[in-house]
């Protein structure tokens, strides 16, 4: 028999029992599920009628260490794949026997002499079937098998590829995304190769992506990254439909992140990306005016961007400033807005993480504590160096209004000081007449 430790954690699971036990209780239950009805105590269901005479061995039969029947790993095996094969049947039950039912099952395998690689296939066959009916159930039976083999098993890709698919189809992906921080962890001990690695990434971000945009861009951008690392080519299709992604999200801002990655997708689209990592509102309804096809083609939302480029705009416009202030006057016409809406949209622009600022109504001013840079050049540079040079000369004059005032004062206390002579040298010239 070969050695389950190959296959299994055997510790994961604790199951009392032996393996005769384990599979002839299952056909059991499956034959109920079924709707079979025993007449008698005697009377075993068609598949329990298969399974048990090749698990149950006489008194006569060769024994174990601890004195138990042994039985043939041939018909062992045999009653384990009869088992696994009506195994479909475990969609009957209720969501409190599903669970402890399949978990039997797995424990079962563990015995099968083929081992799991002959089999996982159809358990996660039957499992992804299952998790119509049983959702929860059928994932934490998944997180059970994922756990059952070790840590460097190339099968639990397999499984995970599984539970990835049953999280988004059963619209429970809010319980797989902690999970998905193990994935370095997991590469690395699956030994996934780049290009593999590449391809489970994209698969997670095209999956993720109905139900989670910000999530899914985040592993197609990783996606990205590990393909340049590694000279891996993506689709351009794909990466457009990363752009795109990251166009319609409303709270996606860092464009300038995956502008490394456009080099092959079509010019128009790069273009507006562009727009969108470094241009202002100006920009945005100029190419809106000369590349109208680009937004049907893509199904985005002229406004809804409008909206973006407009807290971008602001953004650049606060980072621009030397002096770290901006007039309500100047937002008012860049965003090509009432000034009396000025307000709103700096609130908008802080809750989106963009700047921290205070506003004074009575300066009708945006005075700026910090901003994210969009991008970050020569231009940027020159503006560092534009407020650093505002620093320095504020800090000077501060400088010499402090001067200033220690000199005043300590002429005022020689002052002091020659008059309390006086008068007391008046005191003395008094006393002695």
């Amino acid at each position: 028999m070969e050695d389950p430790n190959l296959y299994y954690n055997q510790g994961f699971l604790a199951i009392v029992g032996s393996p005769s036990e384990h599979v002839t209780g299952l056909a059991a239950f499956i034959d109920v599920l079924n709707g079979f009805e025993a007449e008698s105590e005697d009377q075993l269901g068609p598949l329990t009628s298969e399974v048990a005479p090749l698990v149950v061995v006489d008194e006569a039969g060769e024994v174990d260490d601890e004195d138990e029947p042994v039985v043939e790993p041939e018909k062992l095996e045999e009653a384990i794949v009869l088992v696994l094969g009506s195994a479909n049947a475990l969609v009957k039950a209720s969501d409190r026997e599903f669970e402890p039912a399949y978990n039997l099952l797995l424990h079962a395998l563990t015995f099968s002499p083929a081992g799991l690689p002959d089999h996982l296939a159809k358990v996660l066959d039957h499992l992804s079937t299952a998790a119509l009916t049983h959702a929860l159930p059928t994932l934490s039976v998944l997180t059970n098998l994922f756990n059952l083999l070790p840590v460097n098993s190339s099968l639990r890709q397999s499984v995970f590829l599984t539970v990835l698919d049953v999280a988004v189809a059963t619209g429970n992906t809010s319980l797989l995304l902690p999970q998905l921080k193990q994935l370095p962890i997991w590469f690395e001990e699956w030994q996934t190769s780049p290009a593999d690695q590449v391809a489970l990434l994209l698969k997670i971000g095209a999956e993720l992506a109905p139900a989670n945009t910000a999530a899914a861009l985040k592993y197609l951008q990783e996606a990205h990254s590990v393909a340049v690392a590694a000279s891996v080519q993506i689709d351009a299709t794909v990466t457009s439909k990363m752009v795109v992604l990251a166009l319609k999200d409303a709270s996606f801002l860092d464009y300038d992140s995956i502008l490394p990655f456009v080099g092959t997708i079509s010019s128009d689209l790069v273009e507006l990306l562009k727009v969108f990592v470094a241009g202002t509102l100006e920009d945005y309804k100029a190419f809106s005016a000369a590349h109208p096809d680009v937004f049907s083609a893509n199904d985005l939302d002229t406004e809804a961007l409008a909206t973006k480029i407009r807290f971008l705009t602001l953004s650049t416009l606060a980072g621009s400033s030397p002096s770290l202030t901006v007039s309500y006057s100047s937002i008012a016409s860049a965003l090509e807005i009432p000034i009396e809406e000025v307000e709103f949209w700096i609130i908008d622009v802080i809750r989106a993480g963009l700047l921290q600022g205070k506003m004074s109504q009575l300066e009708r001013k945006l005075f700026i504590h910090q901003v994210a840079t969009r991008t970050f050049g020569e231009k940027e540079w020159n503006v560092i160096a534009q407020q650093l040079h505002v620093w320095k000369t504020s800090l000077r004059d501060v400088l010499t209004v402090v001067r200033n005032a220690r000199v005043t004062v300590q002429n005022k206390v020689a002052a002091a000081n020659a008059e309390h002579e006086k008068v007391n040298g008046v005191e003395s010239a008094v006393e002695v007449a």
